[in-house]
């Protein structure tokens, strides 16, 4: 699908039924063999969002490409809701640090936070796929030019 459709579909789209759009556009992103910033840092977003209300923020953050969270983050640091930008960058450690990567010793303080994190994204998930959506339509000529 072109992106030109799926902003065609995203306008037409109520924002209870965003991650029907959201599924979408993250289907079209990694189909691409070189993301542009702008994507990654939509992809980004989406997955850290969407392994929270999965199976919790943890295991996004415990794989997560440390470039990708490193855009992200610089991104969200711009943005004026610095909550987001805040929360985000909470759940950004070494997890693939040697003292861990065999025996997954991680520290208490950084489960706590990856809780905090969960509940944070739960009681601002409206909000979010909010700002989802205002990030791919302030992006479309962008998006739309690949």
């Amino acid at each position: 699908m072109e992106f030109e459709k799926l902003y065609k579909k995203l306008e037409a789209t109520d924002i209870s039924d965003f991650y029907r759009v959201d599924t979408d556009f993250m289907l079209e992103i990694i189909s691409m063999t070189d993301i542009p910033d702008t994507l990654r840092i939509y992809s980004t977003i989406s997955q850290w969002l969407g392994n929270s209300l999965r199976s919790g923020v943890w295991t996004y953050y415990e794989i997560a490409d440390t470039q990708d969270l490193k855009v992200t983050a610089q991104y969200l640091s711009r943005s004026s809701w610095k909550e987001f930008h805040n929360m985000f960058c909470l759940g950004m450690h070494d997890y693939q640090s040697p003292q861990f990567i065999e025996n997954f010793d991680y520290p208490q303080e950084w489960i706590d936070e990856s809780e905090s994190i969960d509940k944070w994204i739960w009681d601002n998930e409206q909000k979010l796929y909010e700002w989802q959506r205002e990030f791919l339509l302030t992006h479309r000529d962008e998006t739309c030019s690949l």
